[in-house]
């Protein structure tokens, strides 16, 4: 009896070491395949910020709720990511967290500094400002701090991009606009590919210059107005120096260690009003 139990309790530790080692296998094998297949990455796109729910919309968020976004990103372990975080990982010299999203704010609206910068500092969050230099330029030259609708100036933007909470990156010199046949960063029909070229690069140029005299630093990261851009957009893009673009296009990004393509196309999605944290970042797989 007492060696039919010894025999009983050796298989049984036999099996469970086995079922050890499969499950150990597992998942070397799926780390692998992350590894290989690449890492998601969601990208949102808040614009205005307000307190009023009646002026809320498709690009204004009630700031109770921008802070239920916070919370809810929070409450499941996601970790905001920046700019030189992800050029960091596009060249292997960094990972990046178990749980990586980046929060990005467009057009430089004023309430970025004012309405989300504090509560980004309380919940620990880290975003991305995509400034208009023309704008820029507009409300640092008059005294008109109306949050409903004005810019960030250069001083604002000057600080933000002394602290560490919001980096300050371009969304154009004088391109988020739709006029003369032209929609955003767009190629016209009517121009060639070297008039384009010369435009693009331009206005490239210029928010670069303007982001040096203002705040010391040049811009690495665009997104396209409207999203509006051309085949021949990326080319010029990385000519002028730029290492990463933002589209509207909304997916969740497959980025990958050690690669570099998938930084000049990245997908975003738009944050709208009416509808709730868990139904909005629900299509994105986060619950």
């Amino acid at each position: 009896m007492i060696l039919k139990l010894k025999k009983k309790y050796f298989i049984l530790v036999v099996f469970v070491f086995l079922l050890f080692m499969v499950s150990l296998t597992a998942i070397k094998v799926v780390s692998v395949s992350a590894l290989q297949n690449g890492v998601e990455m969601p990208i949102i796109m808040y614009h205005q910020l307000t307190k009023s729910e009646s002026r809320a919309g498709k690009y204004v968020l009630t700031l109770e709720q921008f802070e239920k976004d916070l919370k809810f990103l929070k409450s499941r372990g996601y970790e905001t990511v920046t700019v030189q975080q992800l050029l960091d990982f596009s060249k292997g010299k960094s990972d990046l967290p178990e749980k990586p999203i980046m929060l990005t704010f467009d057009d430089g609206c004023e309430t970025i500094y004012s309405y989300a910068l504090p509560l980004l500092e309380e919940y620990g969050f880290t975003a991305v400002g995509f400034v208009v230099g023309s704008l820029a330029d507009y409300y640092s030259e008059i005294d008109d701090h109306n949050l409903n609708y004005s810019n960030l100036t250069w001083v604002e933007i000057k600080e933000l991009c002394n602290g560490n909470v919001i980096d300050i990156q371009s969304h154009s010199y004088d391109l988020h606009k739709n006029t003369a046949g032209r929609s955003g960063a767009k190629k016209k029909k009517s121009e060639t590919l070297e008039q384009y070229r010369e435009f693009l690069s331009d206005d490239v140029s210029k928010m670069k210059e303007k982001m040096l005299e203002h705040v010391g630093k040049a811009p690495v990261a665009f997104a396209y107005p409207f999203g509006s851009y051309s085949g021949e957009s990326k080319d010029i893009l990385k000519k002028c120096g730029i290492e990463m673009v933002l589209t509207c296009e909304e997916r969740v990004n497959i980025i990958k260690k050690s690669e570099s393509e998938w930084l000049f196309g990245l997908g975003r999605y738009n944050r709208p009003y009416g509808i709730s944290s868990e139904g909005f970042f629900e299509k994105m797989g986060i619950g």
